[in-house]
């Protein structure tokens, strides 16, 4: 994320967003649902994102691919991002999100423009 002093000079407190598409299986959807609604309250519970700029979720439909969803979020800071991969309480919702996929994406994104 860019974000600007009084200055506009870039500032380097800012917050690593993650912008994660999840292509999900048919038939899938409502498991997978489930999952994701767990995902953001897990990861505030654990002290690993930040409130700004907002969690979002969008769903989309590609004719070839199917259903998918976009989830974008802020890492409180690169080492939350790390730590979560060792987290129990992560790995009970990325193991069954990725089993309910059939590919997953996550670039890491930066906001240009509010």
């Amino acid at each position: 994320m860019i974000s600007f002093n009084a200055n506009h000079q870039k500032m380097s407190t800012s917050p690593t967003i993650t912008l994660c598409r999840y292509w999900v299986k048919d038939g899938a959807e409502p498991q997978f649902r489930k999952l994701l609604e767990q995902h953001w309250p897990t990861f505030q519970r654990l002290g690993l994102v930040a409130d700004d700029p907002p969690h979002l979720i969008f769903r989309g439909h590609d004719e070839e691919r199917g259903v998918f969803f976009v989830e974008t979020f802020p890492w409180i800071d690169k080492e939350a991002m790390n730590r979560a991969h060792s987290l129990p309480e992560v790995a009970a919702i990325w193991e069954p999100m990725g089993e309910h996929c059939t590919s997953m994406e996550f670039p890491t994104v930066e906001v240009v423009a509010d």
